[in-house]
């Protein structure tokens, strides 16, 4: 699944590459003999949080969720993540009586 969602990233990144010799060819002539070039490349990676599965347990919920930030907010409790990729949030359940709706 996850080599799917960045197959077109790859692409371009694959052309980036292939065409970087043209691109950044410099090419001495009378004068120095060396020629440098600089090349500044920037990434935008949009903040992604995506529920896999919820679970019902006894002391509330367990959603598995796949995110690429190092923190979320679920109803004003931060959770904090020590690397990207799939994690089990358990968010508690309500205390009796109490209406709650998760908007995950």
């Amino acid at each position: 699944m996850t080599g799917n969602r960045f197959q077109p990233a790859r692409a371009a990144l694959a052309a980036l590459v292939a065409f970087a010799p043209l691109v950044c060819a410099a090419e001495s002539s009378a004068g120095p003999a060396t020629a440098t070039a600089r090349v500044r490349l920037v990434v935008s990676v949009t903040p992604v949080f995506q529920v896999l599965q919820a679970t019902r347990t006894p002391e509330g919920y367990d959603y598995l969720v796949w995110t690429n930030m190092k923190s979320i907010t679920i109803g004003g409790r931060e959770y904090s993540f020590d690397r990207l990729g799939e994690h089990t949030v358990h968010v508690p359940a309500a205390p009796a009586g109490a209406w709650v709706v998760h908007g995950l």
